[in-house]
């Protein structure tokens, strides 16, 4: 974002953030004995949120708009199980409030049963914030429209530049350092330090516990096959096995065609890579098991180091933020595979659709889409998720610079924390605009320590930008389709088995208990008899439906 643009965007969250709200609201407003129009949200109990009633954001925003909000909750735990009751039980909340309306929810309680408030005019009439951020990030209003061209929930935004190549590899230096080597650039040097770190006892104490590689399948981008599996074809299949069937099973997009690779010569020269590391003991076995908490464990739990290399979106995912050896893990470019292929996946910044819903029978609906409008300006953003201005966070000075270079909009004060219960505002709860330019707006001094915690976000910036993002295209990224509800119903249950089966081969071709030679084409037959055709065509129709 250039100086010129970030300093528009202040200029214009000033005047549409201290505009009176609710001027011009709607007669049929529902009036406490005070005179406040009252609206009543429902939402998810968060452990990190204490009351929603006396929440200094609560009694920020009906100092700010003049609307009182009785607040009905249900646990997190059962979120999905109480919303279907409420739904099915004919009495409404006027709000359901940073709950989980998927896009298939939203079109069945949109479209078919006429529970949601359609909000496309609403939303061009009551909501300048929302607009703007809608005309800002592209493809947005299409992600939140369903089908019949309505649109039912409002959308949070948390677009984040290293989430969208956040599929990483971390080396831990200091055994490149011990042994004398570089950083692999190659699939087969690749090959060849993780054989150096199995046998040259880089950590010094005479004995083989060396782990070459290790990762995690129920943990945040850190399965061992994804990024060693884009050095032979673009994918975005990994053995991640508590994710959505709806995406990530190897479809891509080729010139607006709905192709997938998991049944290509390439796709199997990478699994045939892949249990070639296994089998020479290269790949921890547990990496196709544990979770994130296990692979901390192991990363941390010897009193001397023993894993050269592991995956995870962030050092985090992997050891104790900030610990000496998240310290010393280093990010590793995407390597180049034997026939020149060099991808790392891209993960589409897409809008998480219905965090602020509006249920058909809310007598209120012009003060309910003006109070959520003030979220999606930087101030309301920070505001509902950050904390109180000039406590929490505060405003950049001048000279500041963002985690791009660029003059910086905003500063954090407190360290993040959403684990601890607190009762400032939302944190994650709820509708807000963090865009591209508002995170890379983050004031980071331009000496920071970029292992220490505070420079988490500018390393990991700076390494999605110098070896990543060259080896992005965007244009293979298979985005979030809407599919009819007779789609829906037609194809569930064949999406899901589909990609459980494709997942497990994964793993099984990988770990050897299918044998990528001998068990290949019965694989291929499978895909077939389990729907890859008609889910590729179904796919494309939605495809279509959406984006020509």
């Amino acid at each position: 974002m250039t100086k010129v643009n970030r300093c528009f965007l202040m200029l214009m969250m000033t005047l549409l953030a201290s505009a009176p709200l609710f001027s011009g609201g709607s007669q049929e407003s529902k009036t406490g004995d005070d005179g406040k129009t009252e609206l009543t949200f429902m939402t998810v109990e968060a452990v990190y949120i204490e009351d929603y009633d006396t929440n200094d954001f609560t009694t920020f925003m009906e100092e700010k708009t003049g609307v009182h909000i009785n607040w009905e909750t249900i646990p997190e735990q059962a979120e999905e199980e109480k919303l279907n009751l409420v739904l099915a039980s004919g009495d409404y909340p006027d709000v359901f409030f940073g709950l989980d309306f998927t896009d298939d929810k939203l079109s069945l309680y949109g479209t078919e049963e006429g529970l949601l408030m359609p909000l496309n005019d609403l939303i061009d009439a009551h909501m300048p914030n929302l607009k703007k951020v809608l005309d800002e990030v592209p493809g947005s209003r299409g992600a939140i429209t369903s089908p019949d061209g309505k649109i039912y929930g409002l959308p949070s935004f948390n677009i984040c530049y290293h989430c969208e190549n956040a599929n990483k590899f971390w080396v831990y230096k200091p055994f490149l350092d011990k042994l004398g080597l570089d950083m692999p650039k190659t699939t087969e040097e690749f090959e060849q330090m993780l054989i150096a770190f199995r046998d040259m006892d880089p950590n010094g104490n005479g004995k083989k516990d060396e782990i070459p590689f290790a990762g995690a399948t129920v943990a945040w981008h850190a399965t061992p096959d994804l990024f060693l599996l884009n050095s032979f074809v673009y994918t975005d299949l990994n053995s991640r096995i508590d994710i959505s069937p709806d995406r990530f099973i190897g479809f891509y997009v080729d010139n607006g065609k709905i192709k997938t690779c998991v049944d290509t010569p390439a796709y199997r020269k990478g699994l045939r890579y892949l249990h070639k590391l296994y089998k020479e003991g290269l790949i921890f076995p547990g990496s196709f098991t544990q979770d994130g908490p296990q692979l901390v464990q192991l990363v941390e739990g010897s009193d001397l180091p023993v894993v050269g290399v592991t995956a995870g979106g962030w050092g985090g995912v992997f050891s104790d933020f900030g610990g000496e050896r998240y310290r010393n893990f280093r990010p590793l470019e995407p390597l180049m595979g034997p026939d020149g292929i060099q991808y790392t996946p891209t993960f589409l910044p897409e809008p998480m659709p219905g965090r602020f819903v509006i249920s058909s029978s809310c007598k209120n609906p012009v003060e309910a889409v003006k109070w959520a409008d003030y979220l999606y300006s930087p101030e309301g953003t920070l505001r509902a998720r950050n904390g109180i201005e000039d406590v929490s966070w505060r405003w950049a000075k001048e000279g500041e610079k963002g985690l791009d270079g660029n003059p910086a909009l905003w500063y954090q004060i407190k360290p993040w924390n959403d684990k601890d219960p607190q009762n400032e505002c939302f944190l994650e709860v709820g509708p807000r605009a963090m865009t591209n330019e508002f995170r890379l707006g983050q004031a980071s001094p331009q000496d920071i320590d970029l292992y220490s915690q505070d420079g988490i976000e500018q390393m990991l910036f700076n390494a999605t930008r110098d070896l990543y993002r060259p080896h992005a295209d965007a244009s293979k990224a298979l985005p979030r389709l809407k599919f009819l509800s007779e789609e829906v119903s037609e194809f569930a249950t064949i999406r899901t088995e589909y990609a459980k089966y494709v997942k497990q081969s994964l793993v099984q071709f990988i770990v050897g208990d299918l044998d990528v030679e001998k068990d290949w084409n019965t694989y291929v037959s499978n895909l077939k008899k389990l729907g890859q055709k008609e889910l590729l065509e179904v796919s494309q129709k939605a495809y279509d439906r959406q984006f020509k």
